[in-house]
């Protein structure tokens, strides 16, 4: 019985252990270093990654923020995302506005409406004022949910028995 053989490369080529038996040969191009966020030009587009470095974000985070439609990168032709020089302030009002306990659902709704003054991210309408208040209500009732359950265990543990010494 004759043995097919499912993978036809060359036996006698070694092939590097990192490599997939499906990777392809290619041509040699012209030596390329990659950009660091750190040595690249101002007003450059910058890619993913280079903003991920410059925000301290991670990559995946900010391809979910895209997903959400937070971040709105150009795309090349070749599928890459890249970023204008805003988006990295633009990444970094994003994670002041969830540190605040907006949902990303509630910061896509607002971001339009925000507004920069002296570093301080401010409403531009009173508007969304009030759509900020209602979230820091909000917040303040899981606030106060969390008091009550935590009093509520302090009460629990009380009741518990003492291990004797």
């Amino acid at each position: 019985m004759t043995r097919v053989r499912a993978n036809t490369r060359d036996d006698r080529r070694p092939r590097d252990a990192a490599t997939p038996a499906t990777a392809r040969p290619t041509a040699p191009g012209p030596e390329r270093t990659p950009t660091s966020a750190a040595t690249a030009e101002p007003g450059a587009p910058l890619r993913i990654g280079q903003l991920a470095e410059r925000t301290g974000v991670s990559v995946r985070l900010l391809r979910y923020y895209g997903q959400q439609g937070l971040l709105q990168p150009r795309r090349l032709g070749n599928g890459y995302r890249v970023y204008a020089e805003d988006d990295v302030r633009l990444v970094r009002y994003i994670r002041s506005l969830l540190a605040a306990g907006l949902t990303t659902a509630v910061i896509g709704r607002l971001l339009p409406s925000v507004c920069e003054r002296d570093g301080v991210l401010r409403p531009c309408t009173p508007e969304l004022a009030d759509e900020l208040r209602r979230e820091r209500d909000r917040i303040d009732e899981q606030v106060a949910e969390l008091l009550a359950s935590r009093r509520l265990l302090d009460e629990v543990i009380e009741a518990a028995p003492s291990h004797a010494p």
